[in-house]
C-alpha cells in the first residue's frame, strides 16, 4: 500500500511538474510576440497564419517586380519623349526654311544658305534617330543593332514590339520604332530633307512643293508619335498608382497575419503570468515533502 501512495504522487508529482511547464512556455511564447512584434516565429506555431504570410509575400515580391518594370518602362518613355520632341521641333524648323525658299524673293545665295541648314537639321535628325536607352537602340524595335539608321539614313531595326509586364495578366509598349517616327522610305526623313537641301540649291519650284507635302506628311507622323508616347506614359503612371496601392493592401494584409496584436498580446500575457503564478503556490503547497513522507 505505501508502495502504491508512493507511485501515486510521484505520478501526481510528474504530471504538475509537466503542466507547469507547459504553463511557462505558453507564457513564454505570449512573451515572445510581445517583444518581437509577431504573432509567431515558426510555421509550427501557427500553420495557417505561416501558409498564409508565404502567399502575401510571394505576391509582394510579385508586385515589386511590377512596380520596377513600370519605372524602367517609364525611364524609357519619357527618354523616347525627349527625342521625338527633338525631332518634331527639328522638322518644323525644315518647314521654315522650305517655305523661305520657296519665296520669289530668296535669292540663289540665300538658298544655299538655307540648304545648308536643312542638312545641318538632318544629321540632327539622324543623332535622335540612333539615340539609345540602357545601352540599347530607342527607337530599333527589339534589335541588338548597334545602330537603328545607318549613316545615309538607311532603317537597320526591326518592328517588333518592346513591352513590359504591369500585372499577371497585362504588358504595355514602352517604345516606338523609328519608322513610326521617322517614316518610310522613300518618304523617310533623310530622303526627304536630302531632296529639300538639293531642291533648294537648285531652286525646282513643283519639286519644292511636292517636298513640302512629304515633310508636312512626316510632322503630322511625329505629332502622332508625341501623342502615342504622351498616352502610354500616362497609362503606366495611372498603373504606377494602382501597384502602388495593391502593395499598401497587402502589406497590411501581411501585418493583420504575422503582426502581433499588442494589446490583446499584452492581456494574454497578464492572464498566463497570473495563473501561473497561482499553479506555482497551489503547487508549492500540495507537494511539500515532510519527514513522515519518507518514513511511511
Amino acid at each position: 500500500m505505501v508502495l502504491m501512495d508512493r507511485l501515486t504522487t510521484n505520478l501526481q508529482n510528474s504530471r504538475t511538474v509537466d503542466s507547469l511547464a507547459a504553463a511557462q512556455n505558453r507564457m513564454a511564447r505570449v512573451q515572445n510576440q510581445v517583444s518581437s512584434g509577431k504573432a509567431f516565429e515558426r510555421a509550427s506555431e501557427d500553420p495557417n497564419g505561416a501558409r498564409m504570410a508565404m502567399g502575401l509575400r510571394s505576391e509582394q515580391m510579385r508586385i515589386a517586380q511590377y512596380a520596377k518594370n513600370i519605372d524602367n518602362g517609364l525611364l524609357q518613355l519619357n527618354t523616347a519623349r525627349i527625342h521625338v520632341d527633338s525631332v518634331n521641333a527639328q522638322l518644323l524648323r525644315a518647314r521654315d526654311l522650305l517655305v523661305q525658299g520657296q519665296s520669289s524673293t530668296s535669292t540663289p545665295g540665300v538658298r544655299t544658305a538655307l540648304a545648308s541648314q536643312v542638312e545641318v537639321l538632318k544629321a540632327g535628325l539622324l543623332i535622335d534617330a540612333n539615340a539609345q536607352f540602357g545601352g540599347r537602340q530607342l527607337f530599333g524595335g527589339a534589335t541588338s543593332a548597334t545602330s537603328a539608321y545607318s549613316n545615309v539614313g538607311v532603317y537597320t531595326g526591326d518592328t517588333n514590339a518592346v513591352t513590359t509586364r504591369v500585372d499577371a495578366d497585362s504588358t504595355v509598349r514602352i517604345e516606338l520604332n523609328g519608322p513610326e517616327i521617322f517614316g518610310t522610305s522613300p518618304a523617310d526623313f533623310y530622303t526627304v530633307l536630302t531632296n529639300i537641301a538639293s531642291h533648294l540649291r537648285t531652286n525646282p519650284v513643283g519639286d519644292l512643293a511636292t517636298d513640302l507635302t512629304q515633310l508636312d506628311a512626316l510632322i503630322e507622323r511625329a505629332g502622332d508619335a508625341q501623342a502615342t508616347v504622351g498616352t502610354r506614359i500616362n497609362q503606366l503612371n495611372s498603373l504606377k498608382d494602382v501597384t502602388a496601392d495593391k502593395d499598401v493592401e497587402v502589406t497590411g494584409a501581411l501585418s493583420r497575419v504575422e503582426d502581433t496584436d499588442l494589446s490583446k498580446a499584452i492581456m494574454e500575457l497578464t492572464l498566463q503570468q497570473t495563473g501561473y503564478e497561482a499553479a506555482l503556490r497551489a503547487t508549492a503547497s500540495v507537494m511539500q515533502v515532510s519527514l513522515m513522507d519518507f518514513l511511511r
